[in-house]
């Protein structure tokens, strides 16, 4: 749901992508410690890989392991097994997290296209909250295909963190001008600890590099900014997370 002009920042339903890799299960512990905070209700998701499926159907579809680069076979029963496997662990882990910090959670399992899925789920919460990168990916590599599709594409506003990452108490909002400028302020200002007010970095454009000189310089747990700086040049959203820095960005 998009944040009409001039409302303050709220999220009283999160929604958290999960599909058991370390980066995801990093954004549900984030997730949770947010809904704690918000008084939200947590939300999971896992999307069985609709791709997987098709190419573990083709009499040719096989993977290769690293770093041995021995090869399997792939069939459909046993993709499928695995796959309710990591839907049931990941089920338990949100669960146990949820309960950990004291907040009401839901757990869904969808099929389909992963980033198909994702967004569509995001239409209805306040908040969406993905790892930036999945199994394959290195901890701070760049934001991966879901992740950066969210970021670009969602109705609401989406929280990114890299593999390791964890909310602390510095928190730099930048304000462009715009109302998701003033929005990022606000969401700042609501998520920073009590007595560590957020930095506010005023720029005119989210296409300068005034942000990532910011992070760099102030080193926060999260950075908040317009949801237009996913769109700006000089990829300032993946050399953030490249940071270890956890990204909010604010519709």
């Amino acid at each position: 749901m998009a944040i009409p002009e001039g409302k303050p920042f709220v999220a009283r339903r999160i929604l958290v992508g999960i599909d058991a890799s370390t980066a995801s299960l990093d954004a549900l512990e984030a997730a949770a410690s947010l809904a704690a905070r918000l008084g939200s209700e947590l939300a999971g998701l896992f999307v069985e890989d609709e791709d997987l499926l098709r190419l573990a159907a083709l009499p040719f579809g096989d993977i290769v392991r690293s770093p041995s680069g021995e090869r399997e076979r792939l069939d459909r029963a046993s993709v499928e097994a695995a796959l309710r496997a990591i839907a049931s662990h990941a089920r338990e882990v949100l669960e146990r997290t949820a309960a950990s910090h004291g907040v009401m959670c839901s757990f869904r399992v969808a099929r389909g296209r992963v980033v198909h899925e994702v967004l569509a789920a995001a239409e209805g919460v306040d908040l969406l909250v993905l790892g930036s990168a999945g199994h394959d990916r290195p901890a701070r590599s760049a934001v991966g295909e879901t992740a950066r599709a969210a970021a670009a594409r969602a109705a609401t506003s989406v929280l990114l963190l890299a593999r390791g990452a964890r909310l602390g108490d510095c928190v730099v909002a930048v304000d462009d001008g715009t109302p998701a400028g003033t929005r990022a302020v606000a969401a700042a200002q609501r998520l920073a600890p009590e007595g560590r007010p957020p930095a506010i970095v005023c720029t005119s454009s989210c296409a300068d590099l005034a942000p990532l000189d910011a992070v760099t310089r102030l080193g926060p747990a999260l950075a908040v900014l317009p949801a237009t700086a996913a769109a700006a040049p000089g990829g300032v959203v993946d050399r953030v997370l490249a940071l270890g820095v956890a990204v909010l960005l604010v519709r």
